[in-house]
């Protein structure tokens, strides 16, 4: 939380009024708890009409998104994005950069019970759920989703776009490329490089290099799916 979100306050809109919508939410509030000024100016869902949604206010779709960047003017208004889907992050991300007569800056959100040691870096847009843990030296893109209780170790790099899903445990010297997909309670043991847009899933022990464009499954893990 930074001295600016404790002092001035932050305007927020979240995109995705899903269940990760309610999560991230969530956690804004928990922010609240702990001295951050943050106001959810709404939600933005192309799937859902505009009205009152859990508590805050669904937008509407990216064109009503820019109709009220335009009459906010000049306030700065940031945005996070609340979507599971690695794919469809990355093409809301892309919406949001086009929207005109200025797109909104991304805001990375570090929750309360996050830790994180030294020289770990956060990319824009960036999600730290509770729980999730990063030891030293470690560099995490941007818009990416580090869910409740996964561990990050020394040394790891992720791509922008990843979302490593609860319980997983990425191990120190890994790579993972960009818009990958780790699934509940993997394990990524160390050195270990997964190629970009791979998808490991829930339980897996990945114990060697995964090419990009693949699904893998199982202990140790293996190749089910070739995407390309």
């Amino acid at each position: 939380m930074s001295d600016g979100e404790r002092a001035e306050g932050l305007d927020l809109v979240i995109i995705g009024a899903g269940g990760h919508g309610t999560e991230v939410l969530s956690y804004i509030g928990d922010l609240g708890r702990e001295g951050a000024r943050i106001r959810v100016r709404g939600f933005v869902d192309e799937g859902k009409a505009a009205g009152r949604w859990k508590g805050s206010e669904i937008l509407g779709g990216f064109a009503e998104l820019e109709a009220f960047l335009e009459y906010e003017g000049g306030q700065a208004v940031r945005y996070i994005t609340a979507i599971g889907d690695n794919r469809a992050r990355e093409a809301c991300v892309c919406k949001i950069g086009r929207l005109k007569p200025r797109p909104p800056e991304p805001w990375t959100l570090r929750h309360p019970r996050s830790i994180a040691g030294a020289d770990v870096c956060v990319g824009p847009g960036t999600c730290l759920a509770p729980g999730s843990i990063f030891t030293t030296n470690v560099h995490i893109g941007s818009h990416c989703i580090v869910n409740v209780g996964a561990s990050i170790s020394h040394d790891t790099e992720l791509g922008d776009y990843v979302n490593v899903n609860p319980g997983a445990v990425v191990a120190g010297n890994v790579r993972i490329g960009a818009g990958c997909y780790i699934g509940a309670g993997a394990t990524i043991i160390d050195r270990v490089t997964i190629g970009e847009w791979s998808t490991v899933g829930a339980g897996a022990v990945v114990v060697e290099d995964l090419p990009p464009f693949v699904t893998a499954v199982g202990v140790p893990a293996k190749v089910i799916k070739r995407h390309r």
